[in-house]
């Protein structure tokens, strides 16, 4: 039996896959075998078991890496992209490779009877889009704290002190958040490798539902939802508020220019 520590990383920046291979000088033209390169995320392989793995929706995993190597390189990785919001979120997880068992998957570790590229594909994907989510699911709840406190300012003042702009620039983000987790999940899509042996797709089904994917992307989506309908209050308050200024703004206008009409009427009168 053999056992491998798996470490997920998850990071706010959008990856290139072509990009990242370069600033590591891993040879994927012309082709090398201990590297492989998709749309999605870019793979090295640097001994038995020993692999690193980098998505575009911004997370990186370490198979049978040292703390020293993870370090290194993500240090590397992000001295290269702009400033993050927060450090990186980190998830961990064993693997126990088990000649001739079948796979199981806990909470805590999966075993296997082999590991091989595409189970490593299968395997960081889950743990990838894990983390990722850990990363999201902060993002949500930072949105909406900010939404409680628009609802508690408006049923203590009655009023929410806020600018369009503001508004506009906070549905922004979370429109952003939904999309990216869109991208990140890719729910309907399972990786090629389950159609290939039925061994692959029984591991990618039980790790989704180990890690509750779904479950916590059905979260993520409901409190999206609370959020927008919440925001569309208040974009419909700021809006009416600025009607409101506008149509004064007028009046006043109009006010005036009847006082400098008068005025003229009056002057020319003596």
């Amino acid at each position: 039996m053999r056992t491998i520590p798996v470490f997920a990383f998850g990071i706010a920046a959008t990856l290139r896959p072509r990009e990242v291979a370069a600033l590591f000088g891993w040879a994927t033209e012309p082709a090398d075998p201990r590297y492989r390169m998709t749309k999605t995320f870019v793979m090295a392989q640097h001994s038995d078991g020993h692999y690193i793995v980098v998505y575009d929706f911004g997370a990186v995993v370490f198979f049978d890496c040292s703390k020293e190597e993870r370090e290194t390189f993500m240090s590397k990785l992000l001295a290269s992209l702009p400033p993050e919001p927060h450090p990186p979120l980190l998830d961990d997880y064993l693997i126990e490779v088990r000649e001739g068992s079948e796979p199981l998957v806990s909470f805590d570790r999966a075993i296997i009877p082999t590991l091989d590229g595409p189970i490593v594909e299968l395997m960081s994907l889950i743990l990838a889009q894990s983390v990722a989510m850990d990363y999201y699911e902060e993002d949500v709840a930072v949105a909406y704290k900010r939404v409680e406190q628009f609802a508690n300012s408006l049923a203590e003042r009655g009023a929410i002190r806020l600018s369009e702009r503001s508004v506009n620039r906070f549905v922004g983000n979370i429109l952003s958040v939904r999309n990216q987790i869109a991208m990140t999940l890719s729910l309907l899509d399972a990786p090629s490798a389950t159609w290939e042996r039925e061994l692959y797709d029984r591991l990618y089904r039980h790790l989704r539902v180990a890690f509750e994917i779904g479950d916590r992307h059905q979260t993520l989506e409901h409190k999206i939802q609370l959020i927008q309908q919440n925001l569309e209050i208040v974009v419909d308050l700021v809006q009416y508020k600025r009607g409101k200024v506008l149509e004064l703004t007028i009046i006043a206008l109009i006010a005036f220019e009847i006082v400098i009409t008068l005025t003229d009427k009056l002057l020319l009168k003596k």
